[in-house]
């Protein structure tokens, strides 16, 4: 038997971490590789810098001066310590180039959810009602000064709370606004009424024009957002949990593409994440592992609305009770692969809009071992419906595989309204066909 380890062994070692891997040298002796010490960030407290945190405080001035500093140590790291009173307040942040990690330590509970949730720990909050931004990440315009921007920026454990100190939402309030910066990520972080749609017990807000946080791209030369991500972060009553989209319609190139959503819980929402809603494609995104929940909300997915995105994967993730459509899509590649949807009194899934179809593109997508699973009283025609599509044009104007989609009315018969499992823009019936551009196979249909 050979002296070497084997491949498997090699890996199983890198991956616990236990010290320099040993590789085999010629005679059956073992050189260790040196060991790789990290050094430690340079830490920039906000406390140290003047922050109260007492809920009424401007802390604006203070909290720059520390993230001002910090920027001049690349690599560097910004303490926000849980605020005495609940929260940081500020007029808006600016995080300059350099900066590695924003971290903290917020606490989201909602015993009561939605009508009674509280944000403590490490939170930052709108000064006055004209505050529209709370952290700028990233420049705009040309891109100019992107150079300047903090790519590959960590956000780690902050709250981020929408109200006002009198207790009043803002109308288009955004959380966090990227520009423009590649590699931002969002991890374990909490949004609580930011820019919330105006529901029964929260705070008087917008109608889904702001939000958590929206990733801008204005397209000029390089410079876009990409590869941002939404890890393992909370929301109640977001107006908008996500955007991805372009700068502004002076440049038409923009579009924030390639980023990921992953183990997120949103709940309350008007929109739960908006990929190109207004200006520009925002395509190669993935939503994994995720639940959306909001029985008043206009959707929990929107999709190719502008521009010509190429892909949005949406997989694992559980898309709750919704006023409207769970998804709505209008861009090609929808790849929906083993998603729960629970129905409130929707008539369909996943609509295709009417756009595809006007426009020579077919929908290209890929709808694979999803369940809608109803209550036993709702009145539901199909799984997906595809509105530009007649039933007549579908198998050759249409392309993709529809297939293993299982619809299930918990509880109670199939409604008598039920048509098929997809339909078109008239709710007639597409039946099971194949083509070389298209499979289509009707899934089973469960009553209780």
């Amino acid at each position: 038997m050979s002296s070497n380890p084997s491949r498997r062994t090699a890996l199983r070692l890198a991956a616990a971490g236990g010290g320099a891997l040993a590789a085999a040298a010629p005679g059956g002796s073992a050189a260790a590789a040196p060991a790789v010490h990290a050094t430690p960030p340079t830490v920039f407290d906000v406390a140290a810098y003047g922050a109260v945190g007492d809920g009424t405080t401007d802390d604006t001035a203070a909290i720059q001066s520390a993230l001002n500093a910090a920027g001049k140590t690349p690599g560097s790291l910004v303490n926000f310590p849980p605020a005495a009173g609940g929260c940081y307040r500020t007029s808006g942040l600016a995080v300059p180039g350099g900066v590695a990690v924003l971290q903290g330590q917020s606490c989201l509970s909602a015993a009561n959810a939605p009508t009674t949730a509280a944000l403590t720990g490490s939170v930052l909050a709108p000064l006055t009602a004209s505050t529209s931004t709370l952290l700028a990440i990233g420049s705009s315009g040309n891109g100019a000064a992107v150079a300047t921007n903090p790519h590959g920026l960590i956000i780690d454990g902050l709250g981020f709370l929408g109200t006002t100190p009198a207790g009043s939402g803002i109308t288009g309030f955004w959380a966090a606004s990227v520009v423009d910066t590649s590699d931002v990520t969002f991890r374990n972080c909490r949004d609580l009424y930011c820019d919330p749609p105006g529901f029964k017990g929260y705070p008087t807000g917008g109608k889904g024009n702001g939000g958590f946080v929206r990733f801008l791209s204005s397209g000029t030369g390089n410079f876009f957002s990409v590869n941002g991500r939404l890890l393992f972060c909370s929301s109640y009553g977001a107006g908008t949990f996500l955007l991805a989209d372009g700068l502004s319609a002076a440049y038409p190139g923009g579009g924030s593409t390639d980023g990921q959503v992953m183990g997120c819980q949103v709940n309350g929402h008007n929109h739960g994440a908006q990929f190109g809603p207004l200006l520009a494609g925002a395509g190669g995104w993935i939503v994994l592992e995720s639940h959306f929940s909001s029985a008043e909300g206009t959707n929990h997915i929107s999709y190719g609305l502008a521009g010509h995105p190429w892909t949005l994967r949406l997989d694992g993730c559980y898309f709750d009770l919704i006023r409207a459509l769970p998804v709505d899509c209008h861009g090609r590649g929808l790849q929906a692969i083993g998603n729960y949807f629970r129905a409130l009194s929707n008539s369909t899934a996943i609509a295709f809009g009417p756009g595809l179809a006007t426009s020579g593109s077919d929908p290209a997508a890929v709808l694979t071992g999803n369940i809608l699973d109803l209550n036993g009283a709702t009145t539901v025609a199909s799984f997906a419906r595809f509105d530009g599509f007649t039933a007549a044009d579908f198998p050759t104007k249409a392309g993709g595989q529809y297939s293993g989609n299982v619809v299930h009315n918990h509880g109670a018969a199939m409604p008598k309204s039920w048509v098929g499992q997809f339909v078109d823009s008239k709710a007639a019936v597409i039946p099971g066909t194949s083509s070389a551009r298209l499979q289509l196979q009707e899934g089973p249909v469960l009553s209780a």
